[in-house]
């Protein structure tokens, strides 16, 4: 558990608690979907794979070449496929997870993502730059960016 302090208050955060109510979201989203969708009859194989343990995890299959952009829609089937779900469902989980990173990075708070980094904002401080033209000085006021620090494991993999 971290904590933040913001504006005279404070936030704490877990990234398990992050992930958590991202899951609960798309759990909602799939159930709300189900509902719309015909019912089914739930055999017993289906309740019996879940007392079993997870499968290991399988290596995720990339089709991009490097140097092209990955769409939205292609992630999303990647996702799905590695998964084993609909897309509609890794969609509503995705967008689930995302939606609550964008809250807690909104609210002040650092968000560590797995092994990929970090996402944050950063406060720049107000400073004096110059106009390139005619040399003059200028204020620049102060500002905040959406920023992002890639973590170890990532930058060596990158490095490899």
């Amino acid at each position: 558990m971290r904590k933040l302090g913001i504006g005279g208050g404070s936030l704490k955060f877990n990234v398990k608690t992050i992930l958590k109510r991202g899951m609960q979201m798309a759990r909602k989203a799939v159930k709300k979907a189900a509902k719309k969708a015909p019912a089914t009859k739930k055999s017993a194989v289906r309740k019996s794979a879940k007392k079993a343990a997870p499968p290991a995890a399988k290596p995720v299959r990339v089709t991009a070449t490097a140097g092209k952009t990955v769409t939205a829609s292609a992630l999303l089937q990647s996702v799905a496929d590695h998964l084993g779900v609909k897309k509609s469902e890794a969609k509503s989980m995705v967008e689930g997870y995302l939606d609550v990173v964008k809250a807690y990075v909104l609210k002040g708070a650092k968000v560590k993502v797995g092994d990929v980094g970090m996402i944050m904002i950063r406060h720049r401080k107000a400073r004096m730059g110059r106009n390139p033209q005619t040399g003059e000085p200028v204020k620049i006021k102060a500002s905040k960016k959406l920023a992002f620090r890639q973590s170890a494991v990532m930058k060596a993999a990158v490095a490899r």
